[in-house]
Formats: C-alpha cells, structure tokens, sequence
C-alpha cells in the first residue's frame, strides 16, 4: 500500500470527507442487523413463530413468506435509520467543516495516501466539562477499508492527543456504539477508559445497541504516562 500522511482538512477535501463517512457508517448496519437476531425475544419471532405457523397451519410456504418479510423488514429498518443519521450528519456540522471545527476551538484532519483522503478524525471542545476539567471530544474518526490495517486509526488518534496536549487540556473524550467493536479496541488498547454506558432511546434498549462513553485522561507534566 502507498504510504499515507495526515494534514488538517481543506476544503477541497469535503466530498471525499462526506463519502468517507458514509461508507464508515453503512458497514455498521450488517453488525446490527445480526446482532439483533441474536437476541432472546427475536428468536421468539425468528425462528420461533415460523415454527408455530407450521405447526398450527401445515404450511411451509407461509412460514417461508413470514420469515423473509421478516428479516427484509428488520434489514430495512436498520439501513433506513443509518441514512437518516447520516443525512442529520451532512446537514449538520459536516455541512460546513471549517466553520463547524476549524473555526470553532478545534480541528479536523485528514489521512492521505496516494493523493486520495483515506481517513479522517475530528475534535471539539467539551462545553460543559466537569468542574476542573478542560475536555476536548474526539469526533468522526473513520478508515476507508482498503487502508486498514496500516495503523491510520491510532495515528489519527495520536494526532487528536497530540493536540489536546498542546492546548492544555485535560482529558480527551469520545462516544461510540457497542457495534462498533475494533473502535473500542483501539480506544481501549490506547489507554481510553469506559466512563459511562447509556442506551439512547426505549427502542435502542430493547434491540441491545447502546453507548459507551470513553476517556482518556493526559497526564500532567510531572506525571508522565506509563
């Protein structure tokens, strides 16, 4: 692979910044989808009540009809709220990069590799930090698939603490989904602790998918880190 360098973003950058994350945020939604059939109540639907139809009507094809109207449904549902997001996601801070980070106390940034975007990473201040903190949120941190394994993510976190170190801040924070399982690895193999778990919704609760919330505290100058 053409080896890569990250530099802050430019505005030449944002279509591929947009599609970037876009392609990120679709690959959750197989990871959901599975996770969800794995759950007890819906092996109360599927298979269970396939089963049930056979047994009380004989038919094989209404069972064969039901279970794939059921997972076509299931499927949809997750594909259709991971569009919604994203389009909330676009008209949002990405809308406008420069303003909604540069411009704003933080930073966003770019990995590049063969002259094309291959990774991007965001950071904000924290507005309402807990007393004595100074906090700065990690944001946005996505790998195209074709460049993964080459260590983009963890260079692009090292970027934001790197960062959070220059300007004086204290911890660095960040939210993820339980789906997404090598983020969490890399955050925890990089010394980010688990602070708090919360599920978003009733819905979001009863289908498993929740939010860990991660931190990672700098050490002071006189307490470096081990």
């Amino acid at each position: 692979m053409a080896p890569y360098h990250i530099r802050q973003f430019q505005d030449r950058d944002h279509r591929r910044v947009l599609d970037l994350f876009s392609r990120g945020m679709e690959e959750h939604v197989p990871a959901a989808f599975y996770h969800v059939l794995t759950l007890p109540h819906s092996l109360l639907l599927f298979p269970g009540v396939p089963v049930t139809i056979i047994l009380v009507s004989g038919s094989w094809l209404l069972a064969t009809v039901y279970s794939f109207l059921f997972l076509l449904c299931l499927r949809l549902i997750f594909w259709v709220s991971c569009r919604n997001y994203v389009a909330k996601c676009l008209q949002a801070d990405l809308a406008d990069i420069t303003k909604s980070y540069l411009n704003a106390h933080g930073s966003f940034w770019v990995a590049e590799s063969g002259g094309q975007v291959v990774g991007i990473v965001a950071a904000l201040p924290v507005k309402e930090p807990p007393s004595g903190r100074k906090q700065l949120q990690l944001f946005r941190l996505s790998v195209s698939s074709q460049h993964r394994g080459q260590g983009i993510a963890k260079a692009l976190v090292r970027i934001v603490l790197q960062f959070a170190r220059d300007q004086g801040y204290t911890d660095v924070v960040l939210v993820t989904g339980n789906m997404q399982y090598s983020a969490m690895s890399l955050y925890q193999g990089m010394g980010f602790q688990k602070t708090g778990h919360y599920f978003v919704s009733i819905a979001k609760r009863l289908i498993g998918l929740s939010i860990f919330h991660f931190t990672y505290s700098l050490p002071s100058v006189w307490e470096p880190r081990m």
